[in-house]
């Protein structure tokens, strides 16, 4: 009989079969002293850990852990975490773990089981796990090997609070949880995926494979994830412990919840296989030596129930080696000492006070913020005064001429006229900031965006109520071009001079200039006559021929009286009216941060009053409609110097300076901060969620310095509305308000022009009209501008007070309009505290969809309008406001409180630190006190004041610098646009060209020479 063919290899293949069977036979009969092998990587190992919890319910090999988390480091975790011992049951099919829901506390108390051994390095890590349920509300249930937050990896089966969004992720080195590091549980479900073996809320097998060079993740036998040491950059190093934990922070955007009941989650079984780094290299050797691959177990056998021997240093948490040395610290420390020094030089040598003066030849004080210029400006002039600059002296070339162009002698200027030393005020209360006055108007001149933060009644510094610019009388004083000089203690300019007289170079005027009604007898106590006692006494025409007769011979000394009989030379209402607003502003950032049940409706609270205050307080102070003040006021600064002089040239002025003027400074903050963050400075903001159970605060470093440059242009470009990507790099996002800003300047400087030439009021006041109501329908910040524009036109072209104040009839109803309107924006906010009913919902819904062209409320983005978008009741409210400000003398000495004229100056400053200071000092401090278990109210006072006291504390460091960095540069961009450039000079100027010889002077004169000694001309050179 023949064989078949088949049967040589047929039985060549069972004799292969057999000898393998008896191989793994002779295997799993060892004790698999020889490690566990993985075909499908190639990897062995030499521990095993391995427990069915259907077959017992022994865990010894697990601490079971019972601990309640101080605070939880994650953007989005509004509960913290704890873990009970009871909530870790063993009954005999599986290893049950329970979540409850959450305390008062926002604590939520899940289970937890750890391994004993701590040396875990590198590794298999199998389980067939049940994720909680559907419908109970979101938890996780998480196989992780956890050394530190950057040292971890893990897998978690989240339930979240729907079925559509459960999802296993699968992280690293505290990741943010990504949808896209992850699978969805309809997903998982699908039979495609699957092979219809899987059902998302059964028990599933999760699998991760360590090695030094990568990692990779599986979830139901399918490789879902890989991370290579090569393309992500490392994979973590360091040996740890194995967890199973059930539990939930309420995170947002990982498994939500907590949960609503007690949810339960499972462990089936787990098969771990890995090396230990407490095996010593004599241990290594020996194991090389005696074992080879083909000796060891497969980690593939579901009949291994083996838990390797260890020692008790497997049970020692691991300790990384420690530098002795400082290098990484020590830059930070060079860039504090550095800070500190240059801030103390700026302080003391420009920007310092208190220092004595340099004196001239009539012993008066010389002019604090004086400084020498260029010579050329001796004959070209220095700068108009009008552009908010302090003017300078003016040097002559040589000391010969200077007699001759009209300059004093002064002891204190060396032979070539350069000035001795002066230490002036700081620029945040310098003359820069104070108002402009006209000889003959009571308002006060705005520059940009600052107005007097000084009463005109007060003296600076102990400085005299009048002082001249360099303290020498001139007689000529009839004569005098630009005069400007210090009267209760503001700059004052005479803007009714001639343009070119405004130009002058140099202004000397009178340290106590007469009055023109010194020859008129004195009154019958003594005392100067009062305006209008005089005007009953003389009669008005004699006191009108005395202002004339006074305006033609001396124009200086008539500006000076005039601005003494003036009743209302400051403008302290409107400083204190923005301050208060700047700090309404800095309370709503601080209450969104850490007491956001006052600010935000449905908050977590964490006492009653909290809502209580939502419902009384936070309508009328913690809303944005300050916000919009910030916007109407730098209107009028913009506009009025404008709307008063009719010159282009003003226009042109403010389009220059405009921009640097902010952006500079913000430029600069923004980058103070990016190293700060980058150094970890903001590090303790991740807990405060947990703390504070706001979720609001958020801050990123920038990726790389071409983002960093790339945002910040954008600010300049940016159309609102529309939020740039620096605020989410920026501490509280304030900067979005700047891009409006910039965006509002251009809208308000045109339109300023535009207004003036339109002669007839109707007219005007219909294109106001007509502007404001076609911003408001396209939601545009446009509206907060025109109607700023209005109010200024109102008060510089049309003069309304002077107007309406002898007036009743109109006045009253008048401002009781404007009560009415400031009262409807407050109502708006106040009525969605108590009835369901919310107006800027609805008039947010009818404005037109810029990507679509119909109404908001037909989109997916109606409903409540985003913060940095318009609303009516802020217009209403900032209008109303403003208009009540400028008309009402009650408010105006209310806004006039000597503390809020004094932090005026900083508004910008504040502005621009606020936010970090609460997000580094102020979540340390809290995070410190979370530690201690204190109550939340001790916890936030303590934060809140600390943080205050820090912003006040560096105001008089920071905002020098800030103004450096904005108004002095800009005022030399301003220069540099305006000013002449000096004349070319001959390098031996002023001496001879031939003054050193002939070869000297050809080279003064930048000209060859040729053989003979002659210069050579263009075509000798050729």
């Amino acid at each position: 009989m023949l064989l078949p063919k088949e049967l040589p290899s047929l039985a060549g293949a069972a004799l292969v079969l057999l000898l393998s069977l008896s191989h793994l036979s002779a295997a799993q009969s060892s004790d698999c002293s020889c490690g566990f092998y993985d075909d499908s990587t190639g990897n062995l190992f030499t521990e095993s850990l391995i427990q069915y919890f259907n077959e017992t319910s022994d865990l010894s090999e697990f601490v079971i852990e019972d601990f309640e988390h101080k605070v939880e480091k994650s953007w989005n975790s509004k509960y913290r975490q704890g873990a009970a011992a009871d909530n870790v049951v063993a009954n005999g099919t599986s290893l049950n773990l329970y979540c409850d829901p959450s305390t008062s506390q926002h604590l939520v108390n899940g289970a937890s089981i750890r391994s004993k051994r701590r040396d875990i390095l590198h590794g298999t890590f199998r389980s067939s796990m049940r994720g909680p349920q559907s419908g109970m509300g979101g938890s996780s249930m998480t196989m992780r090997v956890l050394f530190n937050e950057t040292e971890s990896f893990e897998m978690n089966m989240m339930n979240t609070d729907s079925y559509s969004d459960a999802w296993v992720n699968t992280l690293m080195e505290a990741e943010w949880p990504d949808r896209s590091l992850g699978i969805n549980y309809t997903v998982l479900g699908n039979s495609s995926v699957t092979n219809g073996t899987v059902w998302p809320y059964d028990f599933v097998e999760l699998r991760m494979d360590w090695t030094e060079k990568e990692l990779r993740w599986w979830v139901a036998g399918n490789n879902s994830r890989n991370a290579t040491k090569k393309e992500d950059g490392k994979v973590p190093l360091t040996p740890a412990p194995l967890y199973f934990r059930h539990w939930s922070t309420g995170n947002t955007y990982t498994m939500e919840g907590p949960p609503y009941f007690r949810s339960a989650a499972n462990v089936a079984w787990f098969r771990a296989f890995f090396n230990s780094s407490a095996m010593t290299t004599e241990q290594h050797e020996e194991f090389d030596q005696r074992c080879t691959i083909q000796d060891a177990c497969s980690v593939d056998d579901m009949s291994l129930r083996l838990i390797s021997n260890y020692s008790s240093n497997s049970t020692v948490k691991y300790k990384h080696h420690e530098s002795k040395g400082g290098l990484l610290t020590a830059p930070i420390y060079i860039s504090v000492i550095c800070v500190c020094f240059s801030t103390l030089l700026l302080q003391t040598s420009g920007h310092g006070h208190g220092a004595s003066q340099p004196k001239s030849d009539s012993g008066s004080e010389t002019d604090r913020t004086s400084s020498p210029v260029p010579p050329y400006q001796s004959t070209e002039g220095s700068f108009v005064a009008s552009s908010g600059v302090t003017p300078h002296q003016t040097r002559p070339s040589t000391p010969e001429r200077r007699m001759a162009e009209g300059f004093p002698r002064r002891p204190e200027l060396t032979s070539y006229g350069s000035s001795g030393p002066s230490t002036p005020l700081p620029r945040y209360q310098s003359t820069e900031y104070m108002p402009r006055y006209t000889s003959t108007e009571n308002f006060g001149r705005y520059d940009e965006d600052v107005i007097s933060p000084v009463s005109s009644t007060h003296t600076l510094h102990g400085t005299p109520s009048t002082q001249t610019l360099h303290g020498a009388p001139d007689s000529g004083a009839s004569s005098i071009r630009n005069p400007v000089v210090y009267t209760n203690s503001a700059l004052v300019s005479d803007y009714a001079l001639s343009g070119s007289a405004r130009d002058s170079a140099q202004t000397l005027v009178p340290k106590t200039p007469l009055s023109p009604f010194s020859s008129l007898p004195k009154s019958p106590t003594g005392q100067p006559w009062s305006p209008k006692s005089r005007e009953k006494v003389f009669g008005e025409a004699k006191v009108r021929e005395i202002h004339e007769k006074e305006q033609k011979e001396h124009p200086l000394r008539t500006t000076q009286n005039a601005m003494t009989d003036s009743k209302k030379q400051r403008v302290d209402y409107l400083a204190g009216l923005v301050a208060l607003c700047s700090l309404f502003v800095t309370l709503i950032h601080f209450h969104l941060t850490y007491v956001p049940a006052v600010v935000i409706p449905g908050a977590p609270q964490h006492y009653k009053s909290e809502l209580w205050a939502q419902k009384l307080i936070s309508p009328f102070i913690m809303n944005q409609m300050w916000l919009g003040v910030f916007f109407t006021t730098s209107t009028r600064f913009l506009s009025a110097r404008y709307f008063r002089e009719g010159k282009l040239d003003v226009i042109a002025e403010r389009a220059v300076k405009r921009t640097p003027r902010l952006l500079i400074p913000v430029t600069a903050m923004v980058l103070f901060e990016y190293f700060w963050i980058d150094v970890g400075a903001t590090k303790y903001l991740e807990y405060v969620p947990s703390i504070s159970w706001s979720t609001w605060a958020y801050v990123s470093k920038f990726p790389d310095p071409g983002h960093f440059i790339s945002e910040i242009l954008e600010l300049i470009y940016l159309i609102p509305n529309a939020v740039p990507q620096v605020t989410y790099n920026y501490c509280t996002g304030v900067l979005w308000t700047i891009a409006v800003q910039l965006q509002g300047s251009w809208v308000v400087l045109l339109g300023a022009i535009l207004i003036r030439e339109i002669k007839t009021p109707w007219k005007r006041f219909g294109y106001y009209l007509f502007c404001v109501v076609n911003n408001w329908y396209a939601r545009n910040w446009g509206t907060f501008f025109w109607l700023g524009l209005m109010l200024t036109d109102l008060d510089i072209t049309y003069k309304w007070r002077k107007f309406l104040y002898p007036r009743p009839a109109v006045y009253y109803p008048l401002i009781t309009f404007c009560v009415m309107m400031t009262c409807a924006g407050f109502l708006m906010n106040l009525l969605p505290q108590w009835y369901t009913w919310n107006f800027s919902t609805h008039e947010n819904d009818i404005h037109p969809d810029q990507e679509t062209g119909k109404p908001v409320g037909e989109t997916e983005r109606g409903g409540y309008p985003n913060y940095y978008e318009p609303r009516f009741n802020m217009l209403l409210f900032a209008v109303g406001m403003q208009a009540i400000v400028e008309l009402s003398t009650v408010v105006q000495k209310l806004l006039s409180f000597k503390l809020l004229v004094w932090v005026f100056p900083h508004i910008f400053t504040i502005y621009l630190i606020h936010g970090f200071i609460f997000w580094s000092w102020g979540s340390w401090v809290l995070y410190e006190l979370a530690k201690l278990s204190l109550p939340y109210w001790i916890m936030m006072l303590v934060t809140g004041l600390t943080s205050y006291a820090w912003i006040f504390l560096s105001l008089p460091i920071i905002t020098p610098a800030i103004e450096i960095l904005g108004r002095d540069i800009t005022i030399h961009v301003w220069e540099e646009a305006v000013e002449k450039p000096p004349p070319r000079r001959a390098t031996l100027f002023p001496f001879a060209k031939d003054y050193l010889g002939v070869e000297e002077s050809a080279v003064a004169a930048d000209r060859p020479l040729n053989e003979k000694g002659g210069y050579l001309d263009e075509r000798n050179v050729i």
